[in-house]
């Protein structure tokens, strides 16, 4: 599948164009330090269904979507108040903080997705989620616990994690698709690279098979 450079609307750990209401990160005006946790105005999880051909590839219809956006304004008013204190928090709490909510409302929102989804769309979304997640995916104690972490791979996943940032953040700064695009490839081959590094060989067959058929999300462009 080849990689697409979108638009990403005015309003809008990680990413593509929407479908409707997307909310892609904030863009920083600077780069950030190694191991310095960065909060985007936007902070909830990236909704996958709402990026282009995401929803197309899961066959999707117009009322699951409606369902799906309902739900997801839902949780998110649920959470808003959480993501907003972490502001307050040091930077290695903040860091933590971000990880621990991420799972909570994950794991919220899959619940109320469950009637929404049918079987195939609802193990292929998990799939896509994990893809796209990449580092931070690792950071779900299902994941870690299917994957067998050991304490020497978490404790060098938080660099893996910094770098992954800096990599989008870069490239939505870019200042043009092309080059975009070109620096995309370049960040998924080499973020497949680390993972096969930070990863055992057994680690790595099961996350092969955690994430299914490899699926080309798209680089995202900062708002106008």
């Amino acid at each position: 599948m080849s990689i697409k450079y979108v638009l990403g609307p005015a309003c809008g750990l990680a990413l593509a164009a929407a479908l409707s209401a997307q909310q892609p990160p904030a863009t920083p005006q600077t780069q950030p330090q190694p191991g310095k946790t960065v909060t985007p105005a936007t902070p909830y999880p990236t909704a996958l269904y709402r990026m282009n051909d995401v929803s197309k590839s899961l066959n999707l219809t117009a009322d699951q979507i409606t369902s799906l956006n309902k739900l997801t304004d839902q949780i998110q008013a649920q959470y808003r108040d959480s993501y907003g204190k972490m502001s307050s928090l040091s930077d290695a709490d903040r860091f933590a903080r971000i990880q621990e909510l991420n799972s909570q409302y994950m794991g919220d929102w899959y619940k109320g997705a469950q009637t929404i989804f049918n079987d195939t769309q609802r193990s292929r979304y998990q799939q896509l989620n994990y893809q796209y997640g990449g580092f931070n995916s690792l950071y779900d104690p299902n994941v870690q616990k299917q994957l067998n972490l050991t304490a020497s791979q978490l404790k060098d996943l938080r660099s893996q994690v910094d770098w992954s940032d800096q990599q989008m953040q870069a490239i939505q700064r870019a200042a043009d698709a092309q080059k975009a695009t070109q620096m995309y490839r370049d960040y998924l081959t080499a973020r497949q690279d680390r993972l096969d590094k930070l990863l055992t060989a057994e680690q790595q067959k099961a996350w092969r098979q955690m994430i299914g058929e490899p699926y080309t999300f798209q680089p995202v462009s900062p708002p106008p």
